[in-house]
């Protein structure tokens, strides 16, 4: 059954998340792209506050494919002590050797690499089977252009089935993500994904950038649990 993972911009927001913490806690800058970072000492002290009542996540920006770049930023970021860094996979002509390049960095690195992919914006290649090679624990995929379309808005059906098949075939972690709605989740959950990721649905007017609303995240945990239940029966 699919868990699920809500993002947060401060530490404010994590203090806010308390009494209805997610199976993942997910710390981003929404201010600053798809996959902006906040800093590692902010990030830091949230993980010191979640203190292991779930597990926590952070991005590291929309960075180039360097893998020069993206190895600074990984090994940055897992000092944090998060359970999982994310990175974005974007197109990039040279994306098979810096996939290559990466491998030993997240291979040898004691926190495990999550890949984000964008629905709106994939890599001409299927990087899912580098993904795996390189040592990536797992791949989501998400929406770069955050102009208010949704996930369901560039895959079909049939094409988020084929890529969390393709994904669990390569025995790698599976997410789902890009302005999901509470609406959303009773399909999405069918899909089987281990995790539906959410900001926006948990946001004042369902504004990414904007604040955490303490009812709209409860509506989408009661909405989980709803689904799950329902299933099970």
């Amino acid at each position: 059954m699919s868990k699920w993972l809500a993002s947060v911009q401060s530490l404010q927001e994590a203090q806010t998340l308390l009494p209805v913490l997610p199976d993942i806690l997910d710390m981003k800058n929404p201010s600053q792209g798809a996959l902006g970072a906040l800093s590692v000492a902010t990030v830091t002290d949230i993980v010191r506050l979640i203190d292991g009542r779930c597990l926590t996540s952070a991005t590291v920006g929309d960075l180039p494919m360097s893998s020069q770049q993206l190895t600074v930023a990984i090994t940055n970021m897992a000092d944090s002590g998060v359970d999982y860094v994310k990175i974005g996979i974007f197109p990039d002509d040279d994306l098979t050797n810096c996939l290559s390049a990466l491998a030993e960095t997240v291979k040898n690195l004691s926190t495990p690499v999550i890949a984000v992919l964008f629905a709106d914006h994939m890599p001409s290649i299927n990087c899912i089977p580098m993904l795996k090679q390189a040592g990536f624990a797992g791949v989501m995929v998400d929406t770069a252009f955050k102009n208010g379309q949704h996930l369901t808005d560039h895959w079909q059906n049939s094409e988020l089935v084929e890529f969390v098949s393709s994904v669990k075939q390569h025995d790698l972690l599976c997410g789902l993500a890009g302005a999901l709605r509470i609406e959303d989740i009773e399909r999405l959950k069918l899909i089987n994904a281990d995790y539906l990721g959410f900001r926006s649905a948990l946001c004042v007017q369902r504004q990414r950038t904007a604040s955490l609303s303490l009812e709209r995240v409860k509506l989408v945990q009661q909405a989980i649990v709803a689904t799950s239940s329902a299933k099970v029966a």
